[in-house]
């Protein structure tokens, strides 16, 4: 199944494969967890997110528009639903600090990466001070950033339903923002990440 592409994978779910459903969950758990926890800051609420959305895509997948792609439908259905979570738990944003350590975003993953040891710490403590920065933006500005991280503008675009040309500004702005902050209290890890 991993050779098939998303409409081949969806195509084979609506024709009863069900290892295409599998797939579909393992293509794309990692990115939907990251956008989540990159907006929730809560690993347990993050997961049952995760959970919601991949029950919600198994009941409506038989219905999806192939037109689309899979991957902004998917990213779509998971910011709906993470901010339905949000209205309906009257859910407050909580600070990555209170997360288990063993939690890793997507730049922990990167950072630390066929590293050693020593290496790991040392991209552990940057990705955590990266971490912290980011929690200084807004909700929107942190989603920004963390859906660039899985999506061209174009694909946030379509999905957020907003002009490019002002996803672009607001991106840049928030990047500006996110480098300030780190010039400011971390110097070192923005001339590394911030090139």
């Amino acid at each position: 199944m991993k050779h098939l592409n998303d409409s081949e994978l969806v195509s084979c779910f609506k024709q009863g494969n069900s290892a295409a459903f599998e797939e579909i969950v393992m293509r794309y758990q990692a990115q939907l967890y990251t956008y989540i926890l990159s907006i929730t800051k809560n690993a347990d609420a993050s997961s049952d997110i995760l959970q919601d959305v991949f029950i919600r895509v198994y009941k409506t997948l038989s219905g999806y528009n192939e037109e689309n792609k899979l991957k902004n439908w998917l990213f779509t259905l998971t910011r709906n639903i993470t901010m339905d979570y949000f209205r309906k738990n009257n859910a407050k944003l909580l600070p990555l600090e209170s997360q288990n350590d063993e939690e890793l975003s997507i730049l922990d993953t990167i950072a630390a990466s066929d590293s050693q040891p020593l290496d790991i710490a040392s991209a552990n403590d940057k990705s955590r001070k990266i971490n912290e920065a980011l929690e200084k933006l807004s909700v929107d500005e942190r989603e920004l950033i963390t859906l660039k991280d899985s999506m061209t503008f174009q694909e946030i675009a379509q999905m957020q339903n907003k002009p490019i040309g002002t996803l672009l500004s607001k991106f840049n702005r928030a990047l500006k923002k996110l480098k300030n902050i780190l010039m400011e209290y971390e110097p070192e890890v923005c001339n590394e990440y911030m090139r």
